[in-house]
């Protein structure tokens, strides 16, 4: 039996087979027997599967390092812990959507903007590796925090209070009063504003955060500050380990022990150590794994792991304080309700 042409549209032939063939046989449409037709595929596939595995090699540094440097993005909707009800990893289209639904939460919800003309990012729940997840964290398999059975009640306490204190600014997390970042390790995306730049040199790399434009500089190859020195970003040191960046920090500011915001709840101290693993794995792409230890909090340490996507955007100043009219609203909607509420 032979081909009409290279190969024929029907089944195991596809169009794309048909392209592959094509190539094979020097570009000319010609009569192939049925049996040649399935030799050159098999070849193009194994052609194909060698690409595949072929490892990304990141693009080199001077000094011969990798490349990270430029504007990346942190866009995963993917939720720190697995939510309730969700008792597997790798998750469906159709269960990536309806988290994405649930953080949405509706019209006039706590992630939807409420200024007119304004519209948040485009967030989606992003496969990591290739695969859709529940929950950053892969280390405890149920992707939860392990916390301390003494903090979770504080941690019931802290969400109510998020909700419930508006007594005066002190009781309103950090990041409402432009006090804290998304820069600090682990890095977590806020509602918007997760724009992040690297910058190398052999000495020093540096990550600077869109919001509030931290810029946490990391020391290579160097030693931390003694303990008694804290900061909100912590103490940053790091080394390469082949392509891998990791960066290890310490000393967190108690002032910064708690990392709040509508989709994660969890605490760093002095005692904190936070590692994390940059990777460049390929153009548009940094596989981003971080380790949290701090036996004051947790039963054992845990491992999350997302990504950062390359972006074309550009960095804007993030005048925080001069626009926060929302800090002020809040307490003054707070007053008049304390008004309303004790009205005979």
């Amino acid at each position: 039996m032979r081909c009409q042409c290279v190969c024929p549209l029907s089944p195991p032939f596809t169009g794309a087979h048909r392209s592959a063939i094509l190539r094979l046989a020097g570009g000319k449409m010609k009569s192939i027997p049925r049996t040649t037709c399935l030799g050159l595929l098999a070849l193009s596939a194994l052609g194909h599967t060698a690409e595949n595995l072929t490892p990304y090699r990141a693009p080199s540094l001077p000094d011969g390092h990798a490349d990270m440097q430029g504007i990346w993005k942190n866009s995963n909707l993917t939720p720190l812990e697995r939510p309730p009800g969700i008792t597997q990893w790798t998750i469906t289209e159709a269960d990536a959507a309806k988290l994405k639904a649930q953080y949405l939460d509706g019209t006039g919800g706590p992630n939807q903007p409420d200024d007119p003309g304004r519209a948040l990012e485009d967030r989606n729940i992003e496969p990591i590796r290739g695969e859709l997840r529940s929950s950053q964290i892969i280390d405890p398999q149920d992707g939860k925090i392990p916390w301390k059975e003494g903090f979770k009640e504080k941690l019931t306490a802290l969400r109510r209070g998020a909700l419930t204190a508006f007594d005066n600014p002190e009781q309103r997390s950090a990041i409402e009063r432009c006090l804290s970042s998304n820069g600090a390790p682990p890095m977590q995306p806020n509602l918007d504003g997760n724009i992040y730049q690297f910058v190398q040199t052999p000495a020093t790399t540096v990550i600077v955060s869109e919001f509030v434009h931290d810029a946490r500089i990391v020391r290579m190859n160097g030693t931390h500050s003694p303990a008694a020195i804290t900061s909100w970003l912590g103490d940053s040191i790091g080394w390469w380990e082949k392509d891998t960046l990791v960066v290890e920090t310490k000393y967190f500011s108690p002032n910064s022990g708690i990392r709040l915001n509508a989709r994660h709840l969890f605490f760093v101290s002095p005692e904190t150590v936070v590692i994390e693993r940059f990777r460049r794995v390929a153009d548009h792409e940094l596989n981003y794994v971080f380790t949290v230890s701090d036996p004051t909090f947790y039963t054992r340490s845990w491992t999350g792991e997302t990504h950062l996507l390359r972006s074309n955007a550009r960095m804007f100043e993030c005048a925080c304080h001069e626009g926060n009219y929302s800090l002020r609203n809040v307490l003054e909607a707070a007053r008049a309700q304390d008004a309303k509420d004790h009205t005979p």
